[in-house]
């Protein structure tokens, strides 16, 4: 009987030593990917807030949100909504900038607070969609053909993830990477497939998927259901919307969620009309041409490091924004520190604003900043420790009451080859705002030659030269127009000629 006692004391020592978590502290957390089709209302708005509410889901990742993230949070009552993140939460959410991804965008990533202090990492991704592999393959393309295009095209995207997520899961932070990722996973296209649709005709190691699987990220879709011919789970497409179906339309599961890091999946699910397949969550009609993916996770929520996120990142002269800030420390509290609001580029020394920011016996992770005093333009948020030294920062802009988005070049006619410089002021700040090259007058917001995200900037620059284009532009009229979060509305325009 001495001998089992020690042992048990032993085990339960085991159970609650430092960096093993212990079982009271893990949560229960359900997460949401949903591309919404163009905007969320192409059949019906209020089904996909029906579809929101029905999953039951805490935190949703949003795909072609087309600047509708924060309407959507406020349809659903959730006071958490991340524009430039395209993230909506019942939790608080802190979006701090983060890395930098090989296109010169932020990563896509933020925290989601889950117990005081303690968080999971929410990468919200959405692959580029063209080429798209399985079409390749439906069109007669060999597998090592589709493999170079893959690798062109997804693997660098999620890529760019992996090494900071898995630092992240590495410390013992939860880590979801969801979205859209325009490809299939090697989970699906295994030898007990082939034939069972037209474009698999042969195993493939899709090399999104596999880089992530090799990163130790988990599909929580097929930690559930890991057998893809009895639950192949397809998520797009079922028609668009359902039940118009384009003809020889090659049906896959490319909406996923992967998980890495202190976090099992319990049960994933699918939502989609009632008489799609492997519907778990019926709401008839279904409002996109994409199911969505809801998974349920037991979390262990982990500490990260000194934050601050700013929402929203654009407001007008006299608006709150909300500034959210988190110490590296137990609880996220930490004492005698401050927030100085500076001007982009200014002097943590000499704020303009400075905000209480916790003490030692009080927990804030947040205040509200009034504008009124502020002149339009570029500003930071600087979390100071009690000794001033800077722990973090974000930017926000403010703009006047009356400001439109505004899109210049610095000039008119510009010679073969000559670096173009576009500009923009005043735009809303969403997370796939973008600029499009078109043809000058072409009428069809959808044709446009290239097209460059900028970063969820409100205000700023970008050159297209050479290396940013590819070619040489040809001789000809030419417009760049400013337009909003993925979508194909135009906010401003500026015409030049290269001659």
């Amino acid at each position: 009987m001495k001998k089992l006692h020690w042992v048990a004391l032993l085990l339960a020592a085991l159970l609650i030593s430092p960096g093993r978590g212990r079982a009271e502290d893990t949560q229960t957390l359900r997460i949401m990917t949903f591309n919404i089709f163009l905007g969320g209302d192409q059949v019906s708005f209020a089904k996909v807030i029906e579809a929101i509410k029905a999953s039951k889901a805490d935190i949703v990742a949003l795909q072609e949100a087309e600047g509708h993230t924060r309407e959507i949070a406020d349809a659903l009552g959730w006071p958490y909504a991340v524009a430039n993140r395209n993230v909506i939460s019942r939790l608080p959410l802190f979006a701090p900038p983060t890395a930098i991804g090989p296109d010169g965008n932020d990563l896509n990533y933020l925290f989601a607070e889950i117990t005081p202090g303690k968080f999971v990492a929410v990468a919200d991704v959405h692959l580029p969609s063209d080429p798209y592999g399985p079409y390749a393959f439906r069109e007669g393309k060999s597998a090592e053909e589709v493999m170079k295009l893959e690798e062109e095209t997804r693997l660098p995207a999620i890529t760019a993830y992996i090494e900071p997520l898995k630092k992240l899961a590495d410390s013992g932070v939860p880590v979801v990477v969801l979205g859209d990722f325009n490809s299939p996973s090697h989970l699906d296209w295994t030898k007990a497939m082939v034939g069972k649709r037209p474009q698999i005709t042969a195993p493939m190691d899709w090399p999104a998927s596999k880089a992530l699987a090799d990163a130790g990220f988990t599909d929580a879709y097929r930690a559930v259901h890991p057998d893809p011919v009895a639950k192949p789970g397809i998520t797009w497409s079922y028609g668009y919307p359902f039940p118009h179906l384009d003809a020889n339309e090659a049906l896959d599961r490319i909406d996923l969620i992967q998980v890495a890091g202190p976090a099992k999946t319990t049960a994933a699910e699918i939502a989609g009309d009632p008489k799609m397949p492997d519907t778990d969550i019926p709401v008839s009609p279904w409002p996109s041409d994409h199911r969505a993916v809801t998974a349920t996770l037991d979390v262990t929520p982990g500490p990260v490091p000194a934050m601050v996120s700013i929402e929203p990142r654009s407001v007008k002269v006299g608006d709150m924004v909300r500034i959210r800030f988190h110490a590296a420390t137990e609880d996220g509290r930490y004492e005698g520190g401050r927030i100085a609001v500076i001007a982009d580029g200014g002097d943590v020394a000499a704020p303009l604003l400075s905000l209480y920011a916790n003490n030692g016996t009080d927990r804030a992770s947040s205040q509200d900043l009034g504008t009124a005093g502020l002149a339009p333009g570029a500003y930071q948020g600087v979390m100071l420790g009690a000794d001033g030294k800077e722990l973090a920062r974000a930017p926000f802009w403010v703009v006047a009451r009356d400001a439109m988005p505004t899109l210049a070049t610095d000039k008119a006619d510009y010679a073969a080859g000559e670096p173009v410089v576009a500009r923009w002021a005043n735009a809303p700040g969403n997370r796939f705002d973008w600029l499009g090259l078109f043809a000058k007058g072409d009428p069809a917001e959808d044709n446009y030659q290239q097209f460059f995200y900028i970063n969820s900037a409100v205000a700023g620059s970008l050159t297209l030269d050479k290396d940013l284009l590819g070619d040489a532009l040809a001789a000809g009229d030419y417009e760049l127009r400013l337009m909003r979060d993925d979508a194909y509305a135009r906010l401003a325009v500026a015409a030049f000629t290269v001659k």
